[in-house]
Order: C-alpha cells, then sequence, then structure tokens
C-alpha cells in the first residue's frame, strides 16, 4: 500500500505533529507499507524531525504554486491514501484539492485544531475560514482521525455526518530505564513541550510559589513560543523562585531521555490538549504524572499511574503537595503501572497497524 502523508512543516519546534507523522511513517515502513512525505518548505533541515528509515522520502515543496507542485508529485507516486496532518493551511487545503481531483481516499488529522480552545484562539480568523473552506473540505474527507474519545465528541459535533476514527498517538517504549540523579542532587518535577500560555506553566509558577518544597526542583524543557519564555521568566525572578526553576529549551534525543529518566513527577498543567503525547512519554520511563481535566488522560487515576485535576492553581497546589509527599518507592511503584499500561495500549507498533487496517478498509470502499 503506497500512502501520502502532507504536512506544514516537519520542524521540530512544531511540537507534536510533526514527531507523530515521523513515528507513524517510521512504523508504517516497517510494517511493508511505501511512505512519501510532502511538507510545505524549501529545504529540509537539521530543525527537522529525524526519519529512522532511509527509504521514506521526503519531498520539500514550496508554498507558491502548491496545489500544482502537489498534482505532480501525487500523479507520479500514485497513493492509495493521502493523509493530511493540521489545519487551515495552504498545505491543507491543496491536499484536499488534490485528492478530490484524482479521487484519492483523504484521511485528515486535525491534531486537536477543532477543539474548544484552539478554536478560541485567533476566533474571528478562523470563523471565516471556516465558512469559507474549511468545513466543506473537512466534509469531503472520508475519514477524519480523532486521537482519544473527547476529540472524536467534539468533532462529531460539528461534522455529524463524518467518519471519525479513534485512533491514539504512538510511543516508542524504551527497552531498559534505569534512573538517573539530577546534577542539583534535588528531586524533579519535570514538564516537556512547548513553552506557550495554552500549557498552564504560569499557574504552575504560582502553585511552586505556595509550596516552595524543600529538595525539589522544576525543569522546564521545551520551545520557546511567542517569546512566552520570558514571561516565566520574569514571574519566576519577581517570585524569588530561581531556586526552584530550570529551562533546558528544546530537547531531543539523549538529552530528552535523560531528563525522563532524572523526573520523579511529570507535570503538564494544561488548558487543553488534544491528546499530550508527553504524557504517555513520560510514562514509559516509569514516571507517574498529573495533568487536567481538560487533557484526554482521565484514566491514569484508574490506572494508578498518575492523577488528573481541575484546572487552575488551587487544585494543582493541593495535588502537587500530595504527590510530592509521597515516598519515592510509592511514586516508583506508580511509574511501573504507567510503564505497563503505556506497553499494552500505545506501543507504537500496535497503532501503526491501526492506521493500515483503516487505510486498507478506505481503499476496499474506494474500490468497491
Amino acid at each position: 500500500m503506497r500512502i501520502l502523508h502532507t504536512i506544514a512543516s516537519m520542524q521540530k519546534s512544531s511540537g507534536g505533529p510533526s514527531y507523530m507523522l515521523a513515528r507513524l511513517c517510521d512504523r508504517l515502513d516497517e510494517q511493508g507499507a511505501s511512505v512519501q512525505v510532502v511538507q510545505s518548505l524549501k529545504v529540509r533541515t537539521s530543525e527537522d524531525v529525524e526519519l529512522h528509515n532511509q527509504r521514506i522520502t521526503v519531498h520539500n515543496v514550496p508554498t507558491a504554486d502548491l496545489s500544482a507542485k502537489l498534482e505532480a508529485i501525487v500523479r507520479e507516486i500514485q497513493p492509495d491514501v493521502l493523509h493530511t496532518h493540521g489545519l487551515w493551511l495552504p498545505i491543507n487545503r491543496a491536499s484536499s484539492a488534490v485528492a478530490a481531483k484524482l479521487n484519492i481516499p483523504l484521511v485528515w488529522t486535525t491534531h486537536g485544531m477543532l477543539r474548544p480552545w484552539a478554536l478560541n484562539h485567533k476566533k474571528w480568523k478562523k470563523k471565516l475560514a471556516w465558512w469559507l473552506y474549511q468545513r466543506r473540505q473537512l466534509l469531503a474527507a472520508n475519514l477524519l482521525h480523532a486521537t482519544c474519545v473527547e476529540e472524536r465528541v467534539e468533532l462529531q459535533a460539528i461534522l455529524p455526518n463524518s467518519k471519525i476514527a479513534i485512533v491514539p498517538i504512538g510511543v516508542d517504549v524504551p527497552q531498559q530505564i534505569e534512573p538517573l540523579a539530577h546534577p542539583s542532587g534535588k528531586r524533579v518535577m519535570l514538564f516537556m513541550g512547548r513553552l506557550h500560555p495554552v500549557k498552564g506553566l504560569m499557574n504552575l509558577v504560582r502553585a511552586i510559589d505556595q509550596l516552595r518544597p524543600k529538595d525539589w526542583c522544576c525543569v522546564l524543557a521545551g520551545p520557546d513560543e511567542g517569546g512566552f519564555r520570558a514571561e516565566l521568566e520574569a514571574e519566576i525572578d519577581s517570585l524569588g523562585l530561581t531556586d526552584w526553576f530550570i529551562f533546558t529549551g528544546a530537547v531531543s534525543g539523549t538529552a530528552k531521555e535523560d531528563l525522563f529518566r532524572q523526573a520523579s513527577l511529570f507535570v503538564l498543567p494544561s488548558f487543553t490538549e488534544n491528546f499530550g503525547v508527553v504524557v504517555p512519554e513520560a510514562l514509559s520511563y516509569g514516571c507517574p504524572v498529573l495533568t487536567t481535566t481538560a487533557t484526554p488522560w482521565s484514566a491514569l487515576s484508574q490506572q494508578g499511574c498518575g492523577w488528573s485535576i481541575e484546572v487552575g492553581v488551587g487544585p494543582l497546589v493541593q495535588q502537587l503537595a500530595a504527590a510530592m509527599a509521597l515516598p519515592a518507592a510509592t511514586l516508583g511503584d506508580m511509574g511501573s503501572l504507567g510503564r505497563d499500561y503505556v506497553q499494552k495500549t500505545f506501543a507504537w507498533p500496535a497503532v501503526a497497524a491501526q492506521f493500515n487496517a483503516l487505510y486498507a478498509e478506505l481503499c476496499q470502499r474506494s474500490v468497491g
């Protein structure tokens, strides 16, 4: 089966969608699919997420005359399925147009961009785009991909006649994990992701201000977005919290693995998350997770590997205090339960197999 994925950017700074697509392509390739990618950038750079399998071709197509160039690529490789990632952007519009023109089944992963918080960001611009083209193009897709039940419910509410499938985002489960001590000698509370207001990091700063936990530090790892890191640093400095916070910038590879191994607790206090792939990533390293009910991770408490709390400083203070008071062995046991949960549910080979089955079903319906 020949699968063509399209995305605006594979760059690391684009966050979860880039990593999700790279790993999905790797696993689809390993399972026998022929996989290619089109990104709407002029060149592929070291800032792009790496693909592990060299057989996967990435076409770098600038946005000028994008539809014609994408159509030429599609005619050349003749994919069985076209799978586009993201929303609102020229690459998505071009993918929809080319799939319709050439009668190729179209799968669309919106990556949470139709969730309520995301829609309220630049609200009027998105509302105009929705009625001008986006709703019509989504309705024409053969399949919408949701990463969780919550997202499917929200998609179904605004696109009630669309076919929607739930497939979680996968993670690479490390073979072995050995805890590492942090250079500071303190226990680590870790956040990893974009430094952006939606992640609730200002709430985390204010919670730490109230707790000022002895023998703990908070590591904030990830790329700055829109200058928000400077706002966080200014607040941390004004509250006299510089001894509690460490910024690492964007991390990958061994540096990223080491941070997970150093962490005793992972915190994701977001106002919204489509999936939050860092949650199963942290669990795969045996690190329990504290997140909010605005993320699709209510199962953490049921699985015994973390907590899901209401958004806000107050709930965060209460649960952080309780979590940090637990013995290290108890947090370790919770992390072991989380690792088992991830291996059974979110390992990439199983997730890629679900996508392969959906693609095959679409191809059969198209032929029929």
